[in-house]
């Protein structure tokens, strides 16, 4: 009995592990499979698609709350760029800006009041932008860039004290990092650089660049937050682009064309090779990791299991 017991114990251990590595997370990306750009979401074993906007005006480039309760992105249902939110039980959606500017990229911020995001509001040209944050009302907006160039695609620290952000200021177009008030503003790469994401722990940002060690195309790469140790991620064969990090720092979601056809692949950072997640003959990108309570932990109801059968075990039952 006591080896049958601790046969069990071994089997479920094994199982778990296994479940756990390849647990079943939660990506929200953009695609035009339905006619115009809309905001979806998919299992990151390619299963359950969902439609999530499913209006007749583009809505793209979408980011999670930290809680998994909320999605913010970019619409046009209103005739130009605007931010919206929903919240993903009731569907309801409400708009965080309003004007005749382009609000770009959004992007929540670890602690869940605030969304970054890129304007040009305070430009004269239309493709000048500065990155501004606001809270989740749409409120207490503050420009965070005000020296010029074009600012984008603005990425949060995990602790939430800095942002990394693509920046032509300094004439290269590279990653640059700030800190969340817009001070101490330095450059992280010495080259164009696109798409920055931070991994899970702060230590690393991985970003897309055809400009380092020789690569033809757009690659991922990952870099140190000092700016040193330089990694490749992906082989440079195909266009690696807009990469988004797992809560768990095992893997990176990201966009490759082929066939003409923008595709998402994911790619585990300790090397691989990348798996197709989607498989449309059009444009699916801006891809975004959903939170940990998504794609990390197992479900409640598979706790309570595991739990029973732990406890099933413990009173020597089989």
């Amino acid at each position: 009995m006591v080896k049958r017991k601790f046969s069990y114990l071994a089997l479920l251990v094994s199982s778990l592990l296994t479940m756990n590595a390849w647990s079943v997370g939660t990506i929200t990306f953009t695609s035009d499979r339905a006619g115009n750009l809309d905001i979806y979401t998919v299992d990151t074993n390619g299963e359950n698609l969902i439609n999530l906007t499913n209006h007749a005006a583009d809505d793209y480039s979408p980011t999670w709350s930290p809680d998994g309760r909320f999605v913010a992105y970019v619409s046009e249902r209103d005739g130009n760029p605007e931010i919206y939110v929903m919240e993903l039980n009731t569907k309801e959606q409400r708009r965080l800006t309003d004007h005749k500017a382009t609000d770009l990229d959004p992007a929540w911020s670890p602690d869940g009041r605030t969304i970054a995001f890129a304007s040009n509001q305070a430009r004269d040209h239309a493709a000048d932008t500065d990155i501004y944050t606001m809270d989740v009302n749409g409120k207490k907006v503050q420009r965070l860039t005000n020296k010029g160039g074009h600012n984008s695609t603005p990425a949060w620290s995990p602790d939430g004290e800095w942002i990394a952000f693509q920046s032509t200021l300094d004439g290269i177009g590279g990653i640059h990092v700030m800190t969340a008030d817009g001070e101490k503003q330095r450059a992280l790469t010495q080259v164009s650089a696109t798409s920055p994401t931070w991994s899970p722990n702060g230590k690393q940002i991985c970003f897309s660049s055809e400009k380092l060690v020789g690569v033809a195309t757009p690659t991922l790469f990952t870099i140190d937050t000092d700016g040193k140790n330089i990694q490749k991620l992906t082989d440079g064969t195909l266009a690696s682009e807009e990469p988004s990090w797992a809560p768990d720092g095992q893997s990176i979601v990201y966009v490759s064309v082929v066939d003409g056809s923008q595709t998402l692949y994911v790619i585990k950072v300790a090397g691989g090779e990348p798996r197709q997640l989607t498989d449309h003959l059009g444009a699916d990108f801006s891809p975004e990791w959903a939170p940990t309570a998504f794609s990390v932990a197992p479900g409640s109801n598979m706790r309570l299991l595991q739990w029973g059968v732990l406890k099933g075990l413990e009173r020597g039952k089989p």
